[in-house]
């Protein structure tokens, strides 16, 4: 019986083989960042590649130091977004773990998750002389209002048009509404894994969700994502009515704020375990669990859930969402990692933590580190930081 992992190595390679013979058929692919609304084009027939996934995985592999290098040789500066640069390096050498990555036909964008994407996306359009299209969605601490709604609900039916037009293809209602049923079984199936953490001793871990994220990011709106987390959540249950918990001899259950350190993931999961420290949750794989998609109205519902997610909030968005997870979650701790390429979502990291910490009572930790540049992450200077944090939080 296929292990998970060994069925996203094999989902992965499929989409890759059916995206490349699809292409090479005639249909159009879109490059769109990671909070793209996606349900429209998939009802188009359009294929989408996501350049900020796609660096994530190059940086898991150990090739972000030099794609970082050779954007940065082009003179873009260090301090702009390591999935910026290492996706440029990739463009430009053409290397990638994936082989040959199909050229788009079109590029889609949004600044929902950060404003650097809205430069690195047309970037990325004048390199290969394609139409960029873009959605604006209002930045605010609170949720969306009525009208921030209808403004991003306009923005994506003249997407869908223009998509449409572009590419040739009819849109029909009835192909996005099955899209969107798609997507929101997957984000519930994704949202029913992501709780196995919150079981004492959990039963699935941050660390797991990072690499499983793949299909919730890439997939969504497919049958292929809903496969997948169907006989992933049904492994999970095997392993716990087996007992075999994710930390054995579990001691502490800590937070994870922000995205992981893909270059130092596989030897930061080490270290967790060898400490009997379980990561049970993180608000970084919680940002693909929204339940604001509604088959029934399919633009409105869209807006709201591509407008309310948590890179859209400001800070206090954050501190309350940490506040719950921390208590729904059983945590004796949270971590916060620094990061040196989302200034975003690291904004105001200490006061972040004095909050959490005083309206909780559990200890905090800020560390710093990158997403994708391992010259910016060093794991024996986290393993010095997280050494006597785990201590303090085994010793209570």
């Amino acid at each position: 019986m296929a292990t998970p992992g060994k069925r996203l190595k094999r989902l992965i390679a499929g989409q890759m083989l059916a995206s490349r013979g699809l292409k090479t058929l005639g249909r159009p692919v879109a490059w769109v960042t990671s909070g793209a609304p996606v349900e429209p084009l998939l009802a188009l027939g359009v294929i989408p590649f996501y350049p900020e996934n796609h660096s994530a995985i190059c940086a898991a592999k150990g090739m972000g130091a030099p794609l970082c290098q050779q954007a940065e040789s082009m003179r873009y500066s260090r301090d702009l977004c390591s999935y910026f640069r290492v996706d440029l390096g990739s463009q430009v050498t053409g290397q990638s773990p994936f082989g040959v990555i199909p050229a788009p036909d079109l590029v889609v964008a949004s600044n929902n998750i950060c404003g650097t994407v809205q430069n690195w996306f047309r970037i990325i359009a004048q390199r290969h002389g394609v139409p960029f299209l873009f959605v604006d969605t209002p930045y605010s601490d609170n949720p969306p209002t009525r009208a921030e709604v209808e403004y991003v609900q306009t923005q994506l039916q003249e997407l869908t048009q223009k998509v449409a037009g572009l590419t040739g293809r009819k849109f029909k209602e009835s192909d996005l509404v099955r899209v969107e049923k798609n997507s929101l079984e997957a984000l519930k199936l994704w949202a029913e894994i992501l709780h196995f953490g919150a079981e004492k001793p959990a039963y699935f871990t941050s660390f797991d969700a990072f690499v499983y994220m793949y299909p919730i990011v890439t997939l969504r709106g497919t049958r292929w994502a809903v496969w997948f987390y169907k006989k992933l959540l049904q492994d999970i249950k095997d392993r716990r009515r087996h007992g075999q918990q994710s930390v054995p001899g579990e001691r502490a259950r800590v937070v994870w704020d922000n995205i992981a350190m893909w270059p130092v993931h596989k030897g930061l999961r080490k270290f967790f375990m060898q400490h009997n420290i379980a990561l049970v949750t993180d608000t970084y794989t919680d940002a693909w669990r929204s339940d604001h998609l509604d088959p029934a109205k399919p633009f409105e519902s869209m807006a709201l859930s591509y407008t309310d997610i948590i890179l859209n909030h400001g800070p206090m968005f954050r501190v309350n969402k940490l506040i719950a997870m921390v208590r729904d979650f059983k945590a004796d701790g949270f971590i916060l990692h620094s990061n040196r390429s989302c200034k975003r979502w690291s904004l105001g990291a200490y006061a972040v933590k004095k909050m959490v910490t005083k309206a909780t009572g559990v200890p905090g930790l800020v560390i710093d580190g990158d997403m994708a540049d391992p010259r910016a992450v060093s794991l024996d200077n986290i393993k010095h930081r997280l050494e006597p944090f785990f201590e303090m939080l085994t010793d209570e």
